[in-house]
């Protein structure tokens, strides 16, 4: 995988366990203290964040870095 589809696995997946949870951008936003905008661009593969702020976010979704990377299509 490349750096490209890293970013989108890692978005798509954040999206996929956003919606299981039946939370909007704005509330994931809040709960993790991200701005709509900065969850947004994680969503569509556009930000390339840092090993922090990607454990904050799958430890909100009880799941590991690793379960954020791999593929669910």
């Amino acid at each position: 995988m490349n750096d490209k589809e890293v970013l989108e696995v890692f978005g798509h997946n954040v999206k996929i366990e956003r919606v299981k949870k039946s939370l909007s951008q704005q509330e994931l936003a809040e709960k993790t203290e991200f701005s709509v905008p900065y969850i947004s661009n994680i969503e569509h593969g556009k930000y390339n964040i840092s090993l922090t702020r990607a454990r904050k976010i799958s430890q909100f979704f009880n799941k590991s870095i690793d379960e954020m990377l791999k593929s669910q299509k």
